[in-house]
């Protein structure tokens, strides 16, 4: 169990808060259009780091992932039910 806490206290900030935003982004499009609503995690955080972060940051693949990891684990819950 330490090991586990030690692993995830390593986790950047930046990362965690394009977690938490991709986990909001979810739960909106699943709110407003089911399933087909996670769509809507990929296209926003493709967004923000192809057009925006390209123009006023600097795009990251691992912000991307990051943003898109609720999608793929509410995916993978949904599927084993």
């Amino acid at each position: 169990m330490k090991k586990l806490i030690d692993k995830l206290t390593q986790i950047k900030h930046d990362k965690l808060l394009h977690f938490f935003y991709g986990t909001i982004i979810s739960f909106v499009g699943i709110a407003i259009f089911g399933l087909h609503g996670l769509w809507f995690t990929v296209i926003i955080g493709a967004w923000k780091e192809l057009v925006y972060d390209k123009q006023h940051g600097t795009p990251d693949i691992w912000d991307f992932l990051w943003t898109i990891l609720p999608a793929i684990m509410f995916i993978i819950l949904y599927s084993i039910k």
